[in-house]
């Protein structure tokens, strides 16, 4: 209990008066300490703490107080602290994802301060459009949805012998397009290699929707961007990390909920928010993203933007060539990705004055980024299937990984600036970007070859992604405050408390905010504090996946900002979980197409330990694992991928 109050006393002639009630009515001496800068107001100490029991509490002495008659009002002297967030306790966030704290190197992200204000929303959506994910990795759990696997062109499951001549494309899991959109592996069968000279699986989708929402505070690998949104894993890639026009742009709208409805394959149930690509070709006919070739994909991302739905696409690693399709196209987000000391990575795609690239997101030193992989390949047998025994993390590279780091400030944007359109998200982005440092120019490389050239913003687009700056502004044009819930997170017990007391008005303050929790999915819970910003969910989590959605209500104009955090029940499969009295989703096999498509896209950005199948952007090193054997896989791909 505070020995120091601040008593607020109109009548300053009576302010002896005061003090001696209030020392006769406590028992105990009470004295000023000094005149506060708030007119009328004094901070007094009390001595000793009273010795009568009916005075052992705060709010009796608070009670004792305001009760004294001159006394305007009596607060408690309360200590407060800090509501920095703490580093999560990601073992490689540290030693790894340098680039997302504010530790002084120059693209350097500070992503705790932007935490400290939003940790984003469940309520938004991210559509990976990749190879699948792996739903039993542990830096994706709890933040997955159902997802489709529009992979048309079959081939048998990953490890079924084949014989010459394979198809160097295909759905690698013995059947065409169909709701699961989980990664069987990308390798080709034993004995054969794929074009880019990989054997074994990339494992890409997962590394990729990782880099954007990797589990935080699970004391596990990394930590992602953003720590609520949701993943929609559209599986758009199969074998060898090819995908195609066709599923590409079929991806697209089932995954923004738009265009024709196929009643095989159903409306998407959870439109997107944000569609990533990390995927790209440097084929001439997608040099400019205007000729005939174009068309398709041109037209499926201007019918996503039309639907306010932003579209993130790695630029391509074609060290320092011009942007490729599809990031060439109007209206994406093309990302491209520097080094920590701002200097363009040597495999980037680097941009013209006439085709720049939007935002640079920093790698680590030499534009490597950390992401969940599984290494289980790189054992016997596996050829290429996860091994759920070995889900971990690995060291990337390319500009796959640094798409799904803008893809996550979009979301995050989105949270605390909800009323925003894309257009003025973007505006703010490139507005509040950090200029390209005039000093950084072409680095010698290091061991294996991977340098770094400097940019400008004639020759890289608008600079490099400054997620704090962004957010403010994303915050002064909303005016709306921001419920800032904790991080979504898989439980094993029956309860959970979710704290959103950091959440600020729009002026950046968490005082005069008003609070209302409600379940918003998932089967019922019993809940405590409905209307504080402490959420007690005291039972009904078991066998659960349960959503709750915060509303904060400012004083200021009764204005409202929400949020929603989700937990998830340790035993529960996010792909098959329907809250009782619903009925599950009626699923039709579709016909299985026998049809060819243009290739388009090798998958951008392999992962490391064999960077195989899933194509370039090529993985450095897996964390304590092979990694030279990493290495030296992926230059001898050339680095296509992503």
């Amino acid at each position: 209990m505070s020995t120091r109050w601040i008593i607020h006393i109109p009548a300053a002639a009576n302010v002896q008066q005061v003090l001696g009630a209030a020392t006769q009515r406590l028992g105990v001496p009470v004295r000023v300490v000094r005149p506060l800068l708030q007119p009328n107001s004094w901070l007094v100490q009390l001595d000793s703490l009273p010795v009568l029991s009916t005075l052992a509490t705060q709010p009796a002495v608070s009670a004792l107080l305001n009760a004294i008659p001159g006394v305007g009002f009596a607060s408690p002297d309360i200590e407060f602290k800090p509501v920095a967030i703490a580093p999560p306790d990601d073992p490689l966030y540290g030693s790894n994802q340098a680039d997302y704290m504010g530790n002084g190197t120059y693209a350097g992200m500070n992503m705790p301060a932007v935490w400290e204000q939003t940790r984003g929303s469940a309520s938004k959506i991210i559509a990976v459009l990749d190879t699948g994910v792996l739903f039993d990795h542990p830096e994706l759990r709890g933040r997955l949805l159902r997802g489709y696997d529009f992979v048309s062109q079959v081939t048998p499951p990953t490890g079924t012998p084949e014989t010459a001549p394979v198809a160097a494309s295909g759905s690698n899991d013995g059947n065409g397009r169909d709701p699961d959109a989980s990664d069987p592996g990308d390798a080709p069968p034993p004995g054969f290699v794929c074009s880019d000279g990989s054997t074994t699986s990339s494992f890409h989708g997962t590394a990729v929707a990782s880099v954007a929402v990797a589990q935080a505070n699970n004391s596990a690998f990394l930590a992602g961007m953003d720590w609520n949104a949701k993943v929609l894993p559209v599986r758009i890639s199969g074998r060898c990390g090819t995908a195609t026009t066709s599923d590409i742009v079929d991806g697209m709208y089932w995954a923004t909920g738009s265009g024709r409805v196929d009643p095989a394959i159903g409306v998407n149930p959870n439109p997107a928010n944000v569609i990533n690509l990390s995927f790209a070709t440097s084929a001439t006919l997608g040099s400019n993203c205007t000729d005939a070739g174009t068309a398709a994909v041109r037209l499926a991302i201007s019918d996503a933007r039309a639907r306010g739905v932003a579209v993130v696409i790695a630029a391509g690693n074609n060290n320092g060539g011009p942007v490729e399709f599809p990031a060439s196209c109007p209206g994406v987000i093309a990302a491209g990705a520097v080094q920590s000391n701002g200097a363009l990575a040597s495999y980037s795609a680097q941009g013209t004055t006439t085709n720049a690239l939007t935002l640079m997101a920093p790698g680590d030193a030499k534009g490597q980024f950390v992401a969940a992989y599984n290494p289980g390949i790189l054992g016997g047998g596996h050829n290429g299937a996860p091994d759920p025994t070995k889900n971990g993390a690995a060291l990337f590279a390319g500009t796959s990984f640094a798409a799904p780091m803008l893809s996550a400030v979009v979301t995050l944007i989105e949270s605390a600036a909800p009323s925003l359109s894309v257009d003025q998200i973007i505006n703010v982005l490139k507005t509040s970007a950090l200029p390209y440092p005039s000093g950084a120019s072409c680095s010698a490389g290091n061991l294996f070859g991977v340098g770094g050239c400097s940019c400008g913003s004639n020759s890289c687009g608008a600079g490099i992604v400054n997620p704090l700056q962004a957010l403010n502004q994303a915050r002064a044009l909303a005016g709306l405050p921001v419920a800032n819930v904790p991080q979504s997170r898989v439980v094993s017990g029956d309860s959970t408390t979710l704290d959103a007391g950091i959440s600020s008005s729009a002026s950046g303050s968490n005082t005069g905010l008003t609070y209302q929790w409600t379940q918003v999915y998932g089967n019922p819970t019993t809940l405590v504090g409905t209307v504080s910003p402490i959420l007690q969910v005291t039972a009904g989590l078991t066998n659960n996946l349960a959503e709750y959605q915060l509303q904060v209500t400012d004083s200021n104009g009764n204005q409202v900002g929400e949020s929603t955090v989700r937990v998830l029940s340790a035993g529960v499969d996010e792909r098959n979980f329907t809250p009782s009295g619903q009925s599950a989703p009626v699923v039709t096999q579709p016909a299985q197409s026998s049809g060819s498509a243009t290739t388009v896209s090798t998958a951008d950005g392999a992962s490391s330990g064999g960077s195989g199948g899933g194509g370039g952007g090529g993985g450095l090193a897996p964390l304590g694992l092979m990694g030279l054997f990493a290495l030296l896989r992926f230059y001898r791909r050339g680095g296509r991928a992503l």
